[in-house]
């Protein structure tokens, strides 16, 4: 490498021309922007739009005087671009807004306008010059997360209420160790039903993936003692949240006094399709010895009838028969006990 190169380029001498100050460059600059570039006279009248602007309105250079961008201007967006462009205009003065415009393709879309004001050598006032800023998806972006903020605050304070539900019907019906057990158990199947609504963007989940997931604490017992199975059904968020406790309690039910504690007890949860869009769940215990029914009813009946009933607006039945107790739900009727 020779001297000349490792100490780069030599300063430009006044017999140089500064390619800056050319027509050519500034044209170039112009057109090759991908901003969207304009100029308007002291009228507000189009003197220049590059490149960039000239395909978002489809302007034909041949026939650039016909152009007339106020015609483009969303009707509902006209005082919201005027007031503030017209007082710049007055003033000269810098202004920014945000309007939307009819795209050559048809499509309104909105763009954020910035401009100066443009002055000669005496002072005078030329006009303005700006670049528009096409921010159509940025604003969706922004609504889409507003939504999901609104969303999130909703699904917070229902997910608190429900907390809130089970740990003050569990204190009512357990020991402080008891509570602390239950409790844990109760939120550990809430969190469960929410890892399946969150990888569906809580769009709602299959009756499969739904049973699998309150199933799975179970462990070898239920390959030995638990069937399920059933047609693809998906149910949404909220059906879904209410469901999973009502099958936790079901569980929990069962392995305490059910079939899952009794040596050759066996669990069946079928569900179904009626006449859509109704269908139907069940769970039925076979145990070899009658069941004896609760003297009281506590918080896991009023979880898998009660709230079963309201949540998904579903006739539910729990009894007693001698070959064990069953369970069913049947959507599209009203709850009972």
């Amino acid at each position: 490498m020779t001297q000349a190169a490792q100490e780069g380029p030599a300063p430009m001498d006044g017999d140089t021309p500064d390619v800056t100050e050319s027509r050519e460059f500034v044209t170039a600059m112009a057109e090759t922007s991908p901003a969207m570039l304009w100029m308007g006279d002291a009228a507000g009248k189009c003197m220049f739009l590059n490149a960039a602007l000239r395909a978002f309105w489809g302007v034909n250079p041949a026939r650039f005087s016909e152009f007339d961008w106020t015609s483009t201007v969303h009707p509902d967006d006209v005082g919201t671009l005027y007031e503030p462009f017209a007082k710049a205009m007055a003033e000269h003065t810098p202004f920014e807004v945000e309007a939307r415009y009819l795209r050559a393709d048809g499509a309104w879309r909105t763009m954020r306008t910035l401009a100066n004001p443009r002055f000669d050598a005496d002072g005078g006032f030329l006009g303005m010059t700006g670049v528009n800023i096409d921010i159509t998806e940025q604003l969706e972006a922004e609504e889409h997360t507003r939504l999901l903020m609104g969303e999130l605050n909703h699904r917070t304070k229902n997910i608190l209420s429900v907390v809130q539900a089970i740990a003050r019907r569990t204190s009512r019906e357990a020991s402080h160790d008891d509570f602390l057990r239950s409790f844990g158990e109760r939120l550990m199947s809430l969190s469960a039903c929410n890892d399946l609504l969150l990888r569906t963007d809580w769009s709602g989940v299959g009756l499969d993936e739904l049973a699998a997931a309150q199933f799975a604490h179970l462990g070898s017992l239920a390959d030995e003692k638990l069937t399920a199975g059933g047609p693809p059904i998906r149910i949404g968020s909220r059906e879904a949240q209410t469901l999973s406790m009502a099958l936790h309690e079901l569980c929990t039910n069962s392995l305490k006094y059910g079939a899952l504690s009794q040596e050759g007890g066996r669990v069946a949860v079928r569900w179904q399709m009626l006449d859509a869009p109704r269908w139907q769940m069940e769970w039925k215990e076979t145990v070899p010895t009658p069941p004896v029914p609760p003297e009281r009813k506590g918080f896991g009946h009023t979880v898998i009838v009660d709230m079963v009933g309201a949540a998904l607006g579903a006739e539910v039945v729990a009894d007693f028969p001698p070959t064990g107790f069953v369970w069913r739900m049947t959507t599209g009727g009203a709850a009972t006990a």
